[in-house]
């Protein structure tokens, strides 16, 4: 049938017979959930199949009884289809990555709404379509996608982007050499990564403050560029931006920006001084890496992460003398060979990444009551190292922190830690910031604990593969129980679930207390066979995402593209797509507001019927995260007098009543029969 038509009736008689998944077919098509639970991405043509003749996209799709927007594209969706004529993209859809259309040898008419919020690169390239059009600028709705065949530019192009156009599309201007003027209207308020790519003709650029979102390499080896005005909207300076810029002197950072992604400022050489706002909080790897005649740099106290080699090869550092290096509240290394005592000066909020790695003669470090956050590696193989007396703010720890310090055989950790190691790796686990020192050697079987944070498990798990995580536990770090664990009991006290805390884990059940206020990046990534989660929170309470979890140690090494991505391009990073089975049980009423919760929502099964404060450990009635004589007394007070009946877990042998035999199964507990 040469028509490949997609209507939405025709969608939704296709969508009758498919199981609610996060994943799911309609006809040809495969369609991924977004995590607001109500959008889709077009992922691809299902595996093996073809598609020809007309494509109409629609603007809802149905699996099972429900309905949902769809609003992207994804990469290489429709690449090398060569059996499409025309496609027509309905006003739904306001993102397509790259590739999405390329190689569609037969693809002579293309339908592009003005809604388009974001284009990658190469969408149309090599089909008849986009050949047909002429060399110069090319506009597609409201978006300047690209300037067809750089090599055809004159020598002195200026361009002026016409008064309207919202996005300009990646690449965009990639190449131009000649290129060497620009003027962009207020109306734009995206741009797409490398959209000036080796433009070394352009000398200086003003950005308008309605250019809220940039990517990154977005001026990427332009080596004539001198000056460039930059919103005073955006809140970051996206990665490798002006890498390689080599005649950028001066730079204005606006105030609202907060984090200096990597490589921002990479090999700009002619850059002599530098001004860091008063919100910046983190600083990326190499971001004035190579800038040798940058001087003078001011950052703010408001810094707490500094990642590796910022400041490498500059003038500025060059020119520290020998010691301890500070950078506003950060300590970022020491020049020379430090050995015997290290202080570390009062008012340091910060120690940077690598800041003192590979230092074997520090033997005793003095750290500052006023220390939070301990970068990545910061103490690496300090081999001479014993005793660590971690003070009373410490707040995160980063991965392989104190890794390799063999002789680290003791530990003081404070109340006040929530987060150690984390990253998508078992070198970057809980565990890898103290692997290969004694202490750890030390620990004896089970979950691992630095101070209130769970970091791993050591040793055979119990015959029931159920690990049961102590009261007074404040967070699990990344695989902070393990990965064979098949059920997980969480006490009341944990707040936050770290950085892929049960990543690509076991676990077939699991409780959320009420007390959690933190879901961070992954932390059900990747998930083989859980089931079950039982959600005691309220998850309007619940911040989901690393930044969220206000750890103040981001990970700024890299920078993914972000435009047109905010609503589901990574799907997994929260609770994957693995999930699909898995039921999300909820206390009575709350079933509307998780499905209705960002991320939440994509669970398709939500139970309400839960009862108890959150905790799943067997004999806590009353959801304190202990067994005592006080859930006897609870239990007492609900059967002679009906009280606690909205937060009570009374019954304890799962005979389906509460009656004195739960009494008495408690009471077993408390004695250990």
């Amino acid at each position: 049938m040469k028509r490949f038509l997609f209507f939405i009736a025709t969608v939704a008689m296709f969508a009758m017979n498919v199981t609610a998944n996060v994943s799911f077919t309609v006809g040809k098509l495969q369609f991924w959930v977004c995590d607001d639970g109500k959008s889709v991405y077009l992922q691809k043509v299902v595996d093996g199949q073809t598609v020809s003749g007309d494509l109409y996209i629609p603007q809802i799709v149905s699996d099972g009884d429900k309905e949902y927007t769809v609003v992207a594209i994804s990469p290489n969706a429709f690449y090398k289809q060569t059996g499409l004529t025309s496609v027509y993209i309905p006003n739904t859809v306001k993102y397509i990555h790259r590739s999405a259309f390329y190689g569609c040898t037969s693809l002579t008419n293309v339908t592009i709404p003005n809604t388009m919020e974001f284009l990658g690169d190469q969408v149309f390239d090599n089909t008849p379509w986009f050949n047909a059009i002429p060399d110069g600028p090319v506009y597609f709705g409201n978006t300047f996608y690209v300037y067809k065949n750089p090599n055809s530019m004159p020598a002195g192009t200026n361009i002026v982007i016409k008064d309207g156009t919202t996005h300009i599309a990646s690449r965009a201007f990639a190449n131009c050499a000649n290129l060497s003027s620009i003027h962009i209207p207020n109306s734009v308020t995206s741009i797409g990564d490398r959209a000036f790519n080796h433009c070394t003709g352009l000398t200086s650029v003003t950005l308008p403050n309605s250019a809220k979102n940039l990517a990154n390499s977005l001026f990427y080896a332009c080596t004539g560029l001198t000056s460039v005005i930059l919103p005073n909207t955006i809140t970051s300076i996206p990665a490798q931006l002006f890498y390689g810029c080599t005649a950028l002197q001066s730079i204005t950072i606006p105030s609202t920006v907060e984090t200096i992604f990597g490589n921002a400022f990479y090999n700009c050489k002619s850059l002599t001084s530098v001004t860091i706002p008063a919100k910046v909080k983190a600083i990326g790897e190499r971001a004035f890496n190579g800038c040798t005649n940058l001087t003078d740099i001011t950052i703010p106290a408001s810094v707490r992460y500094i990642a590796n080699d910022a400041l490498t090869n500059t003038a500025w550092l060059n020119n520290q003398p020998d010691g301890i290096v500070y950078i506003g509240n950060v300590a970022y290394t020491y020049k020379g060979t430090p050995s015997g005592i290290l202080t570390i000066k009062d008012g340091t909020t910060a120690i940077a990444n690598k800041a003192f790695s590979g230092c074997s003669g520090i033997t005793v470090l003095r750290l500052p009551a006023s220390l939070l956050y301990i970068g990545e590696e910061a103490f690496y193989n300090c081999t001479s190292l014993t005793y660590l007396n971690l003070p009373g703010n410490v707040k995160a720890i980063g991965h392989v922190a104190f890794s390799g310090c063999t002789n680290l055989t003791e530990i003081s950790f404070p109340n006040s830690l929530i987060s150690v190691g984390g990253g998508g790796s078992s070198y970057n686990s809980g565990i890898s910031v103290f692997s290969g020192t004694q202490w750890y050697t030390d620990q004896p079987d089970g979950v691992i604990y630095a101070g209130p944070v769970a970091i791993g498990y050591k040793g055979s798990l119990p015959d029931d593969k159920t690990v049961i995580v102590k009261e007074g536990t404040k967070a699990i770090a990344g695989y902070g129980v393990g990965k064979y664990a098949e059920k997980v009991i969480l006490p009341n006290s944990v707040t936050t679930l770290g950085m892929y805390a049960f990543y690509d884990s076991y676990l077939k059940e699991i409780n959320i207390p009420e007390s959690v206020t933190g879901i961070g990046l992954s932390a059900f990534g990747g998930m083989r066979s859980l089931d079950r989660i039982d959600a005691y929170v309220n998850p309007a309470n619940v911040a989901i995402g690393d930044d969220a979890l206000i750890l103040g140690m981001p990970r700024v090494e890299n920078y993914y593209e972000k435009i047109g991505t905010s609503i589901c391009f990574w799907m997994t990073n929260y609770f994957g797509h693995e999930m699909d089975d898995c039921v999300l049980h909820v206390l009575p009423g709350k079933e509307e507001s998780f499905a209705n919760a960002w991320s939440w929502a994509r669970f398709k099964n939500i139970v309400g019927d839960l009862t108890g404060g959150g905790s799943s450990i067997p004999g806590d009635v009353n959801g304190d995260g202990e067994v005592t004589g006080s859930d006897v007394t609870a239990l007492y007070n609900h059967i002679l007098f009906g009280q606690d009946t909205e937060i009570f877990n009374g019954d304890q042998n799962g005979d389906g009543e509460v009656t004195g035999s739960d009494v008495t199964a408690v009471y077993n507990i408390i004695l250990g029969l």
